[in-house]
């Protein structure tokens, strides 16, 4: 043992000063601090949103005054602009009429509640929408899931057809709120969460349920209409393979219904159902009609949880649609587009169930065309809601002449578009886990609901991605001698009082030195504890977090568990380089009695003495022991560590409750302790030998 000089000794204090000033001073706070700090902080978000609603109202007819002007000014300078922006939202308000009809059959509504609602999807998040151009307008994703609100035989088969609209119409009011919530508490960002994989089995899931939805168009006809069913069966089919043929070449569905009209019924006499004798339809504008509220407490159970369920489908398509044109675009994305987006869809949506419309979101398929036709403004989109309405009010008489089986044709060219055929070459080539994901999310769309699909890909994409980072932590491990100082400081007891620690006492000692690289958390905490050996380590334990990171509980509790087993036998395990955040997780949950005896704020205190120490490499699960020559240990630690049958190493349970140790620390002691706890961090501090031995 060497004794310290009274100089050196003296900076080595003022070194420990510098070093508690490189964290700032940690307290815990009393238990229950949480529940002001979050009324203070809900108070805060309350205060925040209001303020921003208030300007937004103050400043409304300004700012509309001045970009209704900027408008005029531009289209008027850029006439041609406005022209393409016309022509292309009536390009694709084409395009979604047979569309918004064949999905008013799949969820079983008239054919003019799926217009209106697109009209009002489209009108709306044209004007309000986080993204110019995009289009939106009742959609599949929320079609498969309505229609468990409007069949006979579903959820709702205890009401009366009228009754179950009536609430599926209200469903949709809530909807509209809830995805408006999800915009003020900017949910959006949730949206990155979501793997690839998991989307590419949402499309399919959903691919696969339109697909489903329109096999009923060749399975059965209606007798009176129809007298010879299989002539009629084969009539459905040739019409929907014409439609698939034309629509697949020139995007139009025209000809589809020409061809049933023309062919079948005046060259072979047979006909197909069309939407009048399906539904008719008026060409009357919509009209407001608040729906009744559902009184018992399982419709309301009922309607909760489809709204929250269309709310999520349906944002996060709007959400994935916004991000795809962006990247058409080449824009930059913004999440308070999505946000955006998210609000504009829920009052579309609340909207919707106000006027007796089914709903929708975005539509993917129509956005893409709009911007590759070179719309880059809110005209073509709001447009096309315009041009909607026009064609309900106008063309109504036209509309009900479409073949049922022009519009099957539609949707399975929809059906083609949705479904990633990329999924084969994953399944082929790609790792099992997305493989795995992929099928897994499609199955549960299929035949469960595409909102838990999308959550169990989530899910499963994270726990695959903990195991994968348990599994990458390592370490480097070298065992030699190094020499340790016990530093001197002060500190105060319960009453006050300062004490000082003895100072200057330094050994050489037998040091294992632990560079653990990589984040320790508790899909990895096993594997960072099996690089330890209670029997075979010396009995001084050093543990390098500069290439590491604390994540969670579990490894805090790892290491706290790994202190513990050494210090029963002797040992001691000091912990150098923690980062900022690895610093704050140990001191908010980790026990402050240990860890003020073990943390080393700077990793060049600890200096090997020479290369003598033997340096291996240590992956995670390894059990790495020392092969360089300890000191024997006394016997009175062996007698009271070891005893006959090797190291004790297990956990007592208290008998009673008031046995366990949170019931035994008082409030005020631990207060305290943590008041002073950066003053005690710094217990050993390692210097060069050779500095030594030069003075």
């Amino acid at each position: 043992m060497c004794s310290a000089d009274p100089n050196e000794q003296t900076k080595d204090k003022d070194a420990i000063g510098n070093q508690t000033t490189a964290y700032p001073s940690r307290e815990r706070d009393p238990f229950f601090a949480f529940i002001p700090q979050l009324a203070k902080f809900a108070g805060r978000l309350i205060y925040h949103e209001l303020s921003i609603a208030k300007n937004a109202v103050v400043s409304a007819p300004s700012f509309t005054k001045h970009y209704l002007t900027d408008t005029v000014v531009f289209y008027k300078n850029s006439p041609r602009t406005l022209y393409d922006e016309i022509i292309s939202g009536f390009t694709v308000a084409i395009m979604q009429v047979p569309e918004s009809i064949a999905f008013s059959f799949v969820a079983g509504v008239p054919p003019l509640s799926g217009l209106q609602a697109t009209f009002w999807m489209a009108t709306i998040t044209g004007i309000f929408g986080g993204k110019p151009g995009m289009i939106s307008g009742a959609a599949g994703a929320l079609a498969v899931v309505v229609t468990d609100l409007t069949i006979d035989d579903g959820v709702l088969s205890y009401l009366t057809t009228d009754e179950r609209l009536n609430v599926l119409y209200f469903t949709m009011i809530i909807c509209g709120f809830a995805q408006i919530l999800f915009a003020w508490f900017r949910l959006a960002v949730l949206v990155r969460l979501i793997p690839e994989t998991g989307m590419i089995g949402f499309m399919n899931g959903l691919a696969i349920i339109i697909f489903m939805a329109q096999l009923p168009a060749f399975q059965t006809c209606d007798a009176e209409r129809m007298a010879d069913i299989p002539r009629g069966a084969r009539a459905n089919f040739s019409d929907t393979s014409a439609c698939l043929y034309v629509y697949g070449h020139h995007e139009t569905f025209s000809q589809g219904t020409l061809v049933e009209h023309t062919l079948f019924r005046m060259a072979f006499g047979i006909s197909t159902r069309t939407v009048s004798e399906t539904a008719p339809m008026s060409g009357s504008p919509p009209i407001f009609d608040w729906p009744t509220i559902p009184s018992d407490p399982k419709t309301i159970s009922i309607v909760i949880q489809y709204a929250l369920t269309l709310a999520a489908i349906g944002g996060v398509e709007s959400v994935l649609t916004l991000q795809a044109c962006n990247e058409i675009t080449d824009t930059v994305p913004k999440m308070a587009d999505s946000n955006q987006e998210l609000f504009a869809q829920g009052l579309a949506n609340l909207v919707s169930g106000m006027f007796r419309a089914m709903g929708g979101d975005a539509m993917i398929g129509q956005s893409t065309i709009n911007i590759m036709n070179g719309a880059r403004h809110r005209v073509s989109s709001t447009m096309s809601g315009i041009f909607m309405l026009l064609f309900i009010i106008a063309l109504s008489d036209f509309i009900e002449l479409l073949p049922v089986a022009t519009l099957t044709g539609v949707l399975f060219m929809v059906v083609l578009s949705t479904f990633q055929w990329k999924t084969f070459n994953i399944l082929r080539y790609g790792r099992l886990s997305d493989s795995g994901v992929i099928v897994m999310v499609t199955l549960i769309a299929v035949f469960f609901n595409l909102a838990v699909a999308i959550a169990a890909g989530i899910v499963f994409s994270a726990l695959v991605n903990a195991w994968d980072s348990g599994s990458h932590i390592d370490a480097d491990v070298a065992v030699k001698p190094m020499l340790v100082k016990r530093n001197g400081h002060v500190f105060k007891d319960e009453k006050g009082v300062e004490h000082a620690d003895d100072a200057g006492d330094e050994e050489v000692v037998m040091v294992k030195y632990v560079h653990v690289k990589g984040s320790i958390f508790f899909g990895s905490a096993r594997h960072f504890i099996n690089m330890f050996s209670v029997t075979n380590d010396p009995q001084t334990i050093v543990i390098d977090f500069k290439d590491a990171l604390i994540i969670d509980h579990s490894a805090v509790a790892a290491i706290g568990g790994i202190t513990h087993r050494f210090a029963k036998v002797g040992k001691r395990v000091l912990l150098i380089n923690l980062p900022h955040k690895s610093h704050g997780r140990l001191h908010r949950t980790g026990d402050h009695s240990i860890l003020k005896k073990q943390i080393i704020l700077h990793k060049d205190e600890l200096v090997a003495v020479e290369q003598g120490g033997k340096v291996v490499s240590a992956s995670a699960g390894e059990d790495v022991s020392g092969e360089v020559a300890e000191e024997k240990k006394t016997e009175s630690i062996h007698s009271s560590y070891l005893g006959d049958s090797g190291p004790v190493d297990e956990y007592h349970t208290p008998k009673d409750l008031q046995d366990l140790q949170m019931f035994k620390a008082g409030a005020k002691s631990v207060d305290e302790e943590i008041d002073h706890l950066e003053d005690v961090q710094g217990t050993f501090v390692v210097h060069e030998v050779e500095d030594k031995k030069d003075t």
